[in-house]
């Protein structure tokens, strides 16, 4: 007897000219996204519940609250870490891509909480957020690293931290990842014999390039096959359970490049981006 397909949760379309492009999740599981608008060179941020689909916020613009205009000309923008039930914000430097300011939003109700533009983040500490400041001494940068408090913005620490101190910190800070209790693929490659007996075992090309995640009796793959006669690449989202197909979306069809990157699990939920506008929710029971 055949076991029940598996169908999406919920969808959430970012729009036609719209990229989906980064994704975290808060401690209590929101889902806090950024989409790109390529035309305009926009960026925005959303968030919706993970268990309904349902927005909080969408089109949120990160504001310089100092200035009354979008920061990182409203473009260079992206997410850092969360914490609690906020998400941190960062802009880049003007002509560079490194990181300047922290920004703390709560996007349920789509309010800044704070703002730090003098602060770089670093790590997620837990408790507190490892952070740099830059100052100048006669004439040049010199960089101060220090904790804050994730809620507040407000420095713990009386005198900045040494080196030492610095490098035993970030040592211990979990990654992004491992915190936000994500699950990303791997990329099957020819010493991944296991790997790629397994993909064997359910019928996927050896010569196919193939992301692969296992979870309990699930197993993932999302096959990206390139076609020599039109120099594009299909990529094909599959999922099966003990060894039986349960589930299967055309993640991108004709694509300059495969569709790599686009899939995690959290929980027992699959996320994954289909045609680069649109976030898909698949529930794995």
């Amino acid at each position: 007897m055949n076991e029940q397909q598996l169908t999406a949760l919920w969808r959430y379309n970012a729009g036609s000219d719209a990229m989906v492009w980064q994704m975290m999740f808060t401690d209590n599981g929101d889902l806090i996204g950024q989409k790109r608008c390529l035309s305009k060179r926009e960026a925005f941020f959303f968030a919706l519940d993970t268990a309904t689909g349902n927005l909080f916020s969408d089109n949120y613009v990160l504001m310089n609250a100092l200035q009354a205009i979008p920061a990182g000309e409203g473009w260079f923008t992206g997410l850092e870490t969360t914490s609690g039930n906020l998400a941190y914000c960062y802009a880049c430097q003007a002509y560079s891509p490194e990181h300047q300011g922290l920004w703390a939003i709560d996007f349920r109700c789509g309010s800044m909480m704070w703002q730090r533009s003098d602060f770089t983040f670093i790590a997620n500490l837990g408790e507190a957020l490892l952070v740099c400041k830059t100052s100048l001494f006669n004439g040049f940068p010199e960089r101060h690293f220090l904790r804050i408090d994730p809620l507040t913005g407000s420095e713990l620490d009386q005198f900045p931290l040494d080196m030492a101190q610095v490098n035993t910190l970030r040592a211990d800070a979990a990654p992004e990842e491992v915190r936000q209790q994500i699950f990303l693929p791997d990329v099957v490659h020819d010493g991944m014999a296991n790997a790629q007996g397994m993909l064997q075992r359910i019928g996927v090309s050896a010569a196919s390039r193939c992301e692969l995640l296992v979870h309990d009796s699930f197993t993932i793959v999302a096959e990206h096959q390139y076609s020599s006669s039109t120099a594009l690449w299909h990529s094909t989202l599959q999922v099966w359970k003990h060894n039986q197909p349960r589930y299967c979306d055309v993640m991108e069809e004709s694509a300059l490049q495969p569709s790599l990157n686009t899939m995690l699990l959290r929980g027992a939920k699959l996320y994954y981006v289909k045609e680069k506008s649109e976030l898909i929710c698949v529930a794995l029971s």
